[in-house]
């Protein structure tokens, strides 16, 4: 974690606290979660499960790092407003339930 710069927190969760940073020499701002060793599992399957994906309504992974106390994620930072804040403050109606079409790739 040295090669990068860690900014203002921006966010916790559960044993997780997400820094807004950049890697040293570069412009580009990403979030970076700080968790705990206890959350190896999950931080595992998140890594397993978005390394590859890559679509602009998915977060980007960009690399994760281990230290003698922590896993840190860095991920593409996203800016705008919370999507709990955006939940809360639009008036939604849902008419019809949600149909879900799995096809096999």
């Amino acid at each position: 974690m040295e090669n990068f710069i860690l900014y203002e927190e921006i966010g916790t969760g559960r044993k997780s606290v997400v820094y807004k940073g950049r890697r040293k020499g570069s412009i580009n701002f990403v979030a970076i979660i700080c968790s705990d060793k206890s959350k190896r599992h999950e931080i595992t399957n998140h890594v397993r499960l978005t390394h590859d994906i890559k679509h602009e309504n998915v977060v980007t992974f960009y690399e994760w790092y281990e230290t003698s106390n922590h896993l840190w994620l860095v991920v593409e930072l996203c800016t705008g407003e919370m999507l709990i804040w955006y939940c809360k403050n639009t008036f939604v109606t849902v008419c019809q339930p949600f149909t879900f079409t799995f096809h096999k790739v």
